[in-house]
C-alpha cells in the first residue's frame, strides 16, 4: 500500500528529467553524426575520443543515521541504478559525465511489527573518473533530486536534494565492456527523517 501525496511534484520532476535526458542524448548523437559525415572519420582513435557509455548497477543497501520514526524501524534493502554518459578517453584515464536514475527499497516495520517499505527514487547527474586500462579504479559523485515513498500512515512522503559519492574497481577484458564492484554513500535531503544509506554492489558498463 503506497500513498502518493505529491503527484504533481514527482510528475514535474519526471518531465524535467525526461526533457533533459532527451537533450543530453541528442547532444551525444550530434558529434557522431558529424563524424560519420567527416571524410576523415576513418582516422577515429578510440584512445583519444569520446564514446557513448551505458551503465547498470545492482546493489544492496544498508541504512545509516536513520532514527526510529514514530516507532518505525528501518532495515536494509537493495536497489539499482541506470546511467548514460559520454566517456572521454585519453591513455590510462577515463572521464565520464553522466546522468541517471536510481531506486532503492528499504524494509521497515512499525512498533506493532507491521511491515512497510521505504522506496527511494533519485534522478541525478555527475562525474566518474577512472584510471588505467585493464584494472580501473574509479571515483564518482552525483547530485540531483530524490523523493521517498512509504507505506506507513504516520511517515509522510517527501523529496529534496539527493547526492552520492563512491568508489569502484572495474575490470576491462572484453573490448567496450567492463564489470566491477562499487561502494557508495548516498542520501536524500527529504525533511524530516532524511534517509542516508551505504550501497555495496556490482555493475556493468557498455561503451560504444
Amino acid at each position: 500500500m503506497f500513498r502518493h501525496r505529491f503527484p504533481s511534484l514527482r510528475t514535474g520532476a519526471g518531465s524535467a528529467f525526461a526533457a533533459s535526458s532527451l537533450a543530453f542524448v541528442v547532444a551525444l548523437a550530434l558529434p557522431r553524426i558529424a563524424l560519420a559525415d567527416d571524410d576523415h572519420g576513418d582516422h577515429y582513435d578510440e584512445h583519444h575520443a569520446s564514446h557513448l557509455a551505458l551503465g547498470f548497477d545492482l546493489e544492496g543497501a544498508a541504512p545509516i543515521n536513520i532514527q526510529q520514526v514514530n516507532g518505525n524501524s528501518v532495515q536494509g534493502g537493495g536497489g539499482f541504478k541506470v546511467r548514460i554518459g559520454e566517456q572521454l578517453r585519453v591513455p590510462f584515464m577515463r572521464f565520464t559525465p553522466e546522468i541517471g536514475y536510481g531506486y532503492d527499497h528499504l524494509w521497515a516495520s512499525d512498533g506493532d511489527g507491521t511491515a512497510y517499505a521505504w522506496d527511494l527514487h533519485r534522478v541525478f547527474g555527475g562525474l566518474r573518473l577512472g584510471f588505467g586500462e585493464l584494472l580501473v579504479p574509479n571515483i564518482y559523485g552525483h547530485i540531483g533530486y530524490g523523493w521517498r515513498d512509504t507505506g506507513a500512515p504516520d511517515v509522510g512522503q517527501s523529496g529534496g536534494l539527493s547526492y552520492d559519492v563512491g568508489a569502484a574497481l572495474d575490470l576491462h577484458i572484453i573490448p567496450h565492456f567492463g564489470i566491477g564492484a562499487h561502494l557508495e554513500y548516498a542520501g536524500i535531503n527529504s525533511q524530516p527523517d532524511t534517509p542516508q544509506w551505504l550501497a555495496l554492489g556490482l555493475h556493468a558498463d557498455l561503451v560504444f
